[in-house]
């Protein structure tokens, strides 16, 4: 099983409902739908044919809306700007131009309105992604006097940076706004929140969504020098990060970008926030059926810093091969999981949380026990979450009986969601209505174990939230047996069997038997048989009746 979870942007190339369902089919976990193109009706048919695409294959995915955030842009030009390293120009709005007649033939112009106000001298100004470097001279009147440092031919709607300056635009733009509106109304899981710079920006969404009733995860995209040094108070207010890698090399530089990385994922591993990889990581698949080893080695690189999830951009929605680009994704993580991130260590986590606790204990319970899955029964999806924090060796099934919750349990490491349809809270049975189920869906056999959490809400608790039980598989009453998995011993009165395919090792029979008979093998932990004290078994068959899953059976000799 694939631990780390895979966001895809879908666009021209991958919106159809039949390209969808290969994209789910190849591994996709959560589909973003990019809010800086197109339109609200065409962003509706995409999110309807991405539920649409999960119905068909039989597999939910989230649907996360990405907001535009500020733009600072280059206004219209006639033609493009040569900008020649040395030369002066000066930037401002474009209505400001009549007004400076002496400047007409060295003006940039710009949609910004505040771009001079917000400047100071000495700031940098790049345009187009970093390609083109200014430094602010001086302010004369309306506009800035720049000089340039590095030039190019600079061409209408190319992004402005202010890496230096403290930008006043709002992280949420009344655009934003609408967009939210819009992705609430159409059923969106997550929503990012684009250049977040300090946790008042990320407050300001949480108050909005609370005042509308709604409960959907923020992702803080960092991408902002100021955001880097505001990390901690963003972490506080926010669901998820994501590390936009894209601004954030055109900003902080690229050479800084590997190390921010790591930096940013640590920190989000130490305090349980979920945290994305983004951009560029297989761009050259946009063109190619295969990355370069460069960017082979990024997404495993991502993967050993301990992401819990990487995310394709243009790759995906725009390129040639978007769903061999998943494909590819999904091996590249599944080969760098082989050798798995160390995970924290106990005395360096914050258990004070209950909840915490549990998920904790029932990582190292399934591990200790070589169980087959941890079973989290959750309403929210809130101990899902705390459990992929501790990165447990066990597979966990997320169970809920909410598709909201199951949609959010596609972004969370090493989780698989399990919707419980049909539930019905006055006469349900969790044996027969879950374990059932799944043992059948599982193909789960005598002696397997199985550790179940539940941890919050009502569903499912009935007095029994935040708690850990080990379930083990049982149905046969006598031993199957099998010449390969069949122990015997005998002496005249009676003949011993332990099927050791189906004994759960959980020591029962050791405990209540006073004759020593049952004995732990100290070398692979399996219950064995003494041979040299089975004369002194009373036959009262007390190891029987303890046994959990029938694996033992003693015959009396005639």
């Amino acid at each position: 099983m694939r631990r780390a979870k895979i966001v895809a942007t879908l666009g021209p190339s991958s919106n159809t409902v039949d390209k969808i369902g290969e994209l789910i089919k190849a591994g996709m976990n959560v589909a973003r739908v990019n809010m800086s193109h197109g339109t609200h009706e065409s962003h509706a048919q995409l999110i309807k044919n991405i539920r649409e695409a999960s119905k068909n294959v039989s597999q939910e995915v989230a649907v996360l809306i990405d907001l535009q955030g500020p733009k600072i842009r280059v206004d219209k030009v006639d033609k493009p700007l040569e900008l020649k390293p040395g030369s002066e120009w000066v930037i401002g709005q474009t209505k400001d131009l009549e007004k400076y007649p002496e400047y007409k033939d060295c003006f940039i112009p710009t949609i910004y309105d505040k771009l001079v106000d917000d400047c100071h001298d000495g700031a940098r100004i790049l345009f187009d992604d970093g390609l083109m470097t200014a430094e602010a001279i001086e302010r004369d009147r309306d506009v800035y006097k720049i000089k340039i440092l590095v030039g190019g031919k600079l061409k209408s709607n190319k992004g402005i940076n202010l890496p230096d300056c403290d930008v006043s635009a709002p992280a949420f733009t009344e655009k934003d706004k609408e967009d939210l509106l819009f992705g609430l109304e159409n059923g969106a899981d997550y929503v990012a929140l684009s250049f977040v710079r300090r946790r008042e920006d990320v407050e300001e969404v949480k108050y909005l969504l609370h005042k509308l009733k709604k409960n959907i995860p923020i992702i803080s995209k960092i991408e902002k020098p100021q955001a880097i040094d505001q990390l901690d108070e963003i972490m506080k207010v926010t669901d998820v990060i994501m590390v936009a890698r894209g601004d954030m090399g055109v900003e902080v530089g690229n050479h800084l970008v590997p190390s921010v990385q790591k930096h940013i994922i640590k920190a989000c591993n130490e305090s349980s926030i979920p945290v994305i990889t983004a951009t560029q990581m297989l761009e050259s698949m946009t063109e190619n059926p295969t990355p370069t080893r460069a960017e082979a080695s990024d997404v495993a690189n991502a993967i050993w810093d301990g992401t819990d999830a990487v995310m394709l951009s243009g790759e995906s929605a725009a390129g040639k091969y978007p769903v061999e680009t998943i494909t590819m994704m999904s091996k590249i993580i599944e080969e760098a999981e082989k050798d798995p991130k160390e995970r924290p260590l106990l005395r360096n986590m914050d258990l004070s949380n209950i909840n915490s606790s549990v998920m904790v204990a029932a990582s190292m319970i399934a591990e200790k026990v070589e169980a087959k899955k941890i079973l989290s029964v959750t309403e929210s999806g809130h101990s899902c979450r705390k459990i992929a924090h501790f990165r447990p060796k066990t597979e966990v099934l997320g169970i809920t009986n909410k598709i909201e919750t199951v949609r959010k349990l596609c972004l969370y490491w090493g989780v698989t969601p399990y919707m419980l349809f049909n539930y019905n809270e006055d006469d349900f049975n969790f044996h027969a209505d879950v374990l059932e189920k799944v043992k059948q869906d599982l193909k789960l056999v005598n002696g397997d174990k199985l550790v179940i959490t539940r941890g919050d809400g009502r569903f499912f608790s009935r007095g029994s939230s935040n708690s850990v039980k080990v379930e083990i598989i049982k149905d046969a009453p006598s031993v199957p047996g099998g010449q390969d998995t069949l122990i015997e011993a005998s002496d005249e009165k009676k003949k011993i069997l332990l099927d050791t395919s189906i004994c759960a090792s959980c020591q029962n029979c050791v405990a209540i038997c006073p004759h020593d008979i049952w004995v732990p093998n100290s070398e692979n932990h399996r219950t064995t048989i003494n041979e040299k004290r089975i004369s002194e078994c009373t036959m009262d068959n007390e190891c029987i009746r303890v046994c959990p899953t029938g694996a033992i059976e003693i015959i009396p000799m005639a």
